[in-house]
C-alpha cells in the first residue's frame, strides 16, 4: 500500500513571523501607491518556510487579510479575506501593529485610502467600473477585549468611512455622474436629464442618495452609495432608513458600492432587500428605561 500522506504541520512561530512580515511589506507598498509583484514576494518568501505549497502561502495572505478587516483595518487588495485562521496568526499580527505604530499613522494619511479629489467618468470605460458583489465571506466575529486589555482602539476605517462626508460626496457625485453616462449609452438622453442627486437635494436620510431610472421600463431606481478608498470585501455601516428602504422597495433599490475609489474606483451593486443579501452585525444600540 502507498504511504499515507503526513498531514501538514501547524505553522510555526518562525514562519509565522516571515509571511506577516512579507504581507505588510506588500502592504505598505500598496497604501503608497508603489508597484510591487505578489508572485516575486511569495517566491523569495517560499524557500524560508518547511516545505509549504503556492496554495497554502495565499491561503495564510488571505488569513492576514481576514485578521486585519475584523480589526477595521486595510488589507491588500486581491487577497480575499479567509477566515478559520491560527489563533498563533492573529496573536502574532496584532504584535506587529503594536510594535510598528508608524503604520497606522500611514493609513490614516495615505491619499490612496484617503482620497479627496473626484474622479471623472469616460464612458468608454464604463463596462471596466461595474463589477460582479464578491461572494459571501464568513467574517470572525471579533476577540478584541479592550475593556480587559486596557488598549486603546486602533482606527476603524469602516466608521470613518461612514462618517467621512467629503469621501461620501466624492462617492455620491461618481455614481450620479455614471447614471447619466449609463442612460445616454443605452440612448436615454430624457432619463439622463432626471436623474436627481436626492441626498443633496432633499436632504439626507432618505434611505437613498441618487434617484435613478431603469432605462428600458423608465421606472425609478433607489441608489444607495457607500464609498471607500478600500478594497472590495472591506464592510460598510448601513443606518435603520437605508434598510428599511431596502426592505420596502426591494426591487427598485439598490446600494452602490464603491470602492478603491483614491486609485482606480470600481463599484458592485446589490439589489433588494439588504438583510438578504448582507451579513448584519448589531454595532450601536438605542436605549431606552
Amino acid at each position: 500500500m502507498p504511504d499515507t500522506p503526513k498531514p501538514k504541520q501547524k505553522w510555526s512561530e518562525k514562519e509565522v513571523q516571515l509571511i506577516i512580515n512579507d504581507y505588510f511589506a506588500m502592504l505598505f507598498a500598496e497604501i503608497q501607491n508603489w508597484s510591487y509583484d505578489k508572485t516575486e514576494h511569495r517566491n523569495l518568501l517560499i524557500p524560508q518556510l518547511s516545505d509549504r505549497s503556492k496554495g497554502s502561502v495565499e491561503f495564510k495572505h488571505q488569513n492576514i487579510s481576514a485578521v486585519l478587516v475584523e480589526q477595521g483595518l486595510p488589507y491588500i487588495d486581491g487577497y480575499k479575506p479567509r477566515g478559520n485562521y491560527q489563533k498563533l496568526l492573529a496573536e502574532s499580527v496584532e504584535e506587529y501593529l503594536n510594535n510598528n505604530p508608524q503604520l497606522v499613522k500611514l493609513f490614516d494619511t495615505s491619499p490612496v485610502l484617503n482620497p479627496t479629489q473626484p474622479k471623472k467618468i469616460e464612458s468608454s470605460k464604463i463596462k471596466n467600473i461595474i463589477e460582479a458583489p464578491p461572494d459571501k465571506i464568513i467574517s470572525p466575529k471579533p476577540s478584541v477585549k479592550p475593556w480587559l486589555s486596557r488598549k486603546d482602539k486602533r482606527i476603524n476605517f469602516a466608521e470613518r468611512d461612514a462618517v467621512n462626508r467629503k469621501l461620501g460626496s466624492l462617492g455620491e457625485k461618481f455614481v450620479f455622474e455614471l447614471e447619466q453616462h449609463r442612460l445616454k449609452l443605452a440612448g436615454r438622453d430624457d432619463l439622463a436629464q432626471k436623474v436627481v442627486w436626492a441626498s443633496k437635494e432633499y436632504g439626507d436620510g432618505l434611505g437613498f442618495d441618487i434617484l435613478s431610472f431603469d432605462e428600458q421600463t423608465d421606472s425609478e431606481r433607489m441608489l444607495e452609495v457607500k464609498s471607500t478608498g478600500l478594497g472590495k470585501y472591506f464592510p460598510f455601516f448601513l443606518t435603520q432608513n437605508e434598510l428599511l428602504c431596502s426592505e420596502d422597495i426591494p426591487d427598485q433599490f439598490h446600494l452602490y458600492r464603491v470602492f478603491d475609489f483614491g486609485r482606480s474606483p470600481r463599484i458592485f451593486i446589490l439589489n433588494g432587500s439588504l438583510r438578504s443579501l448582507c451579513n448584519l452585525d448589531p454595532v450601536l444600540y438605542r436605549a431606552t428605561l
